[in-house]
């Protein structure tokens, strides 16, 4: 146990060289706040809003190396794990099935978790469509739909309906699943072509999906085709102008265990592309990650802490541009 603790000391904070061109910690999540994707470094016991970053725009165009070591540990507690959360993590939301599962595990009126259904489920949730490389439904807490979209790696996304809690949410995205698979395979690509009109004739499809008790939260009952086509968001990426197609096929993926170098040349969701590999962050999460540069382009940056708290409360106010006029209330 001892042994443990003191390795997973050495990068329980991410630890940049006195150059400045290099820096080490464990990958928790790729975050999009404000439209902007930063590596979150997980940091057990320090809550995420007070964790730093690295403001991963910043290293479009630049040279790196990066690592990937096979070392894990779990981002909850610590522990060295070969999953994350650890076993003994995995039992507390939200890595519990109910959270995962909440259409068919879900005991909403005798939940065991009332502080995090407080917290999280009990909180207004948007059902949606995304488009990556096909079309994606999904729910997402009401105040950070923007901020999901953008780290599933979305180019546009639309909500289709607004349900008062995770449950309800479930219900519907469960419903509509069976027509639109739920996963993807995790790689560089470009958009699906006219994701646009797809979302808007999937949207209306979904009509016939929802399940009786729940249509009142579907947003586009008695709307023409225009109005939908309008609330479709476009979704932001970070790319470099010189942005290779040959990225949307047979890239080489970086695997644990290894390193290479490559120019940075965009972000997408958790992805991050350079001209000769792609760093899959989201799927390398709890993994020792080391970025090294001649570029000393952390100096300004400084690993910087977010102190607002906003990207994590469950009352911030959502732009407006994907809520309908016309179904401003609460399902």
């Amino acid at each position: 146990m001892q042994g443990k603790q003191e390795t997973f000391a050495s990068f329980s904070s991410p630890r940049v060289a006195a150059d400045a061109a290099s820096i080490i910690g464990i990958i928790d999540f790729v975050s999009w706040y404000n439209d902007e994707p930063a590596l979150k470094f997980a940091q057990p016991g320090v809550p995420i809003h007070q964790r730093p970053d690295l403001p991963l725009s910043e290293l479009v165009g630049t040279d790196v190396r990066v690592t990937i070591s096979e070392d894990q540990y779990c981002t909850l507690c610590g522990e060295s794990t070969e999953t994350s959360p650890c076993p003994d993590c995995a039992g507390e939301p939200p890595h519990t099935t109910c959270v995962m599962h909440p259409a068919t595990h879900c005991e909403y009126k005798a939940c065991p978790y009332p502080d995090y259904k407080q917290r999280s489920c009990s909180h207004t949730h948007l059902v949606y469509l995304a488009a990556t490389n096909r079309i994606k439904v999904g729910i997402s807490r009401e105040s950070r739909a923007r901020c999901r979209w953008a780290e599933q790696g979305a180019s546009h996304a639309i909500p289709i309906g607004r349900a008062p809690n995770r449950k309800a949410a479930g219900i519907i995205e469960k419903a509509i699943g069976e027509e639109w698979p739920q996963r993807r395979r995790h790689e560089w690509y470009q958009p699906m072509e006219n994701s646009i009109g797809r979302l808007t004739d999937d949207a209306l499809a979904t009509a016939a999906l929802i399940p009786e008790k729940l249509k009142h939260c579907y947003f586009w009952d008695d709307s023409d085709r225009q109005d939908v086509r309008d609330a479709v968001v476009d979704v932001p990426s970070i790319e470099a102008p010189s942005l290779d197609e040959r990225l949307t096929t047979n890239q080489y993926s970086l695997s644990a265990g290894e390193s290479r170098e490559g120019r940075v040349l965009g972000v997408r969701g958790g992805l991050l592309a350079t001209d000769s590999f792609v760093a899959n962050l989201k799927g390398h999460s709890s993994h020792v990650i080391t970025i090294e540069t001649d570029d000393p382009f952390f100096e300004d940056t400084d690993l910087r802490v977010q102190q607002n708290e906003e990207e994590h409360s469950q009352e911030r106010e959502q732009p407006p541009e994907y809520i309908p006029a016309s179904k401003g209330g609460v399902a």
